[in-house]
């Protein structure tokens, strides 16, 4: 007979778990620390978001009419994208594209599509606009132009926020990215716009690229593309990639769940110096509360 067949119910206690106390006390502390990074995130990403908030509030407030059609309100905002005064041009290295604050200080970073776009989009948010980012492609996939789409009414408008333009017809009506793939309207649109690159056309556009995830973007994309053909309309899925402020807050929800997976699982383990019975949610929360918090369970640390 085997050791394994010689351990009965009533003698599981006295079985020797030496050779996991390293990996459980291990265990413990990587659950403790996942938990706290997490919460940190959490705590810093919320404080960062509000007060990025606030800022492009109050920016957004001296630029823009509180009260106002969108037209009015995204007019309003090309126009002091026209006339940005020189704010921190030397200290463009410094800045980046994508922080919201520095875009909107740096009137050097304001002439570049991408940042300007960020630019509009967040300002635009702030009272109330709904936007979203819009990338040209070229024939390769690449990008090679930025707008905004804003939603007057029924309709989305496209913007160019780096020519500090609206795109219209003759009659001045605003035009759509899918009206802007017909040649004609294209080259009509643009011979109103002062210098505008015709190699700006609507042929290709996107609100995500998620070419640029390694080896499985592309695929990803035509799964979507065959399984919800219009999934890149159901949500403004360019908002989280363009707002730092909020990666915090995300990286922090899957290394909270983690730790606490973690510090169940090591709970789990300890709860096994009590017995092989079977053991209640209940029972199995308050063991694995007393692993997390003192190191071991409450029949061991009366033993």
């Amino acid at each position: 007979m085997t050791n394994n067949q010689l351990i009965s119910s009533r003698n599981w206690e006295e079985l020797d778990l030496g050779r996991y106390h390293y990996l459980l006390a291990f265990a413990r502390s990587l659950s403790r620390v996942l938990v706290f990074v997490g919460i940190a995130l959490l705590a810093y990403g919320l404080a960062w978001n509000y007060s990025t908030h606030r800022y492009l509030e109050g920016f957004a407030d001296a630029i823009i009419p509180l009260v106002g059609t969108p037209e009015q309100k995204s007019e309003a905002l090309l126009d002091w994208l026209r006339n940005a005064p020189e704010r921190r041009g030397g200290e463009l290295d410094h800045a980046s594209p994508r922080d919201p604050v520095g875009v909107v200080q740096d009137a050097r970073l304001l002439k570049v599509c991408g940042s300007a776009s960020n630019a509009f989009i967040n300002l635009g948010e702030a009272v109330g606009l709904k936007t979203r980012r819009l990338l040209l492609l070229s024939a390769d996939g690449g990008s090679k132009h930025v707008v905004v789409e804003v939603q007057w009414g029924d309709r989305w408008a496209v913007v160019d926020p780096s020519f500090r333009a609206v795109f219209r017809d003759r009659s001045g009506r605003p035009l759509t990215k899918e009206e802007l793939r017909n040649p004609e309207v294209f080259q009509d649109a643009i011979s109103r716009i002062p210098n505008y690159n015709p190699d700006y056309t609507f042929e290709r556009t996107v609100h995500l690229r998620l070419s640029r995830i390694p080896v499985i973007g592309t695929f990803l994309r035509r799964t979507l593309d065959f399984l919800f053909p219009r999934w890149e309309e159901m949500a403004n899925w360019g908002y989280l990639p363009e707002h730092p402020s909020l990666w915090p807050i995300v990286m922090s929800i899957p290394l909270f769940l983690l730790g606490i997976v973690i510090g169940v699982i090591a709970g789990r383990y300890s709860c096994a110096q009590i017995g092989p019975k079977t053991f209640g949610f209940r029972k199995l929360l308050v063991e694995t509360s007393r692993v997390f918090y003192i190191g071991r369970p409450n029949s061991t640390r009366n033993a």
